[in-house]
């Protein structure tokens, strides 16, 4: 019984502790495509980035802004010709995005982070949003801890 009671008590501080952890977490608007906004979503999630994704932007913390997803399409005779006389790495084409990290409360940009993917199409828009989780994960918000 006095076991049972142990760990009911540690299941409640965890569930406490988790809580607080959340309420921490900073508040991010992301201002992109649609499309793009659903993916940077999916993939802060994916990459555990200690962050609440809130969709009114006068609650956030930080706004998520993005420039418009680039793609360009290799030409079926240019995949031709990269095959047979170069390699066919990157014959779908490429993606890049630029993003800017603001705190809305002085205007300022505390990071920002451009990428580029040698895919094309939905691949790219994941690869792309992946890529910028992972380093804002990394590169801000594992720093500001």
């Amino acid at each position: 019984m006095r076991k049972l009671l142990m760990f009911a008590v540690a299941v409640a501080m965890l569930a406490v502790n988790a809580r607080g952890q959340t309420a921490e977490q900073p508040r991010i608007f992301i201002k992109a495509e649609p499309d793009f906004g659903v993916a940077l979503t999916a993939a802060l999630n994916k990459k555990h980035a200690p962050v609440t994704v809130v969709l009114d932007e006068k609650t956030a913390d930080y706004v998520l802004q993005s420039a418009n997803v680039a793609q360009k399409q290799e030409s079926g005779v240019s995949k031709i010709a990269r095959c047979l006389f170069a390699y066919c790495i990157g014959i779908e084409g490429t993606s890049n995005v630029s993003v800017q990290l603001i705190k809305p409360a002085d205007s300022s940009v505390v990071w920002a982070y451009q990428v580029r993917k040698a895919s094309g199409g939905p691949a790219g828009i994941q690869s792309l949003s992946e890529a910028i989780a992972k380093h804002l994960k990394n590169d801000f918000l594992d720093k500001k801890k």
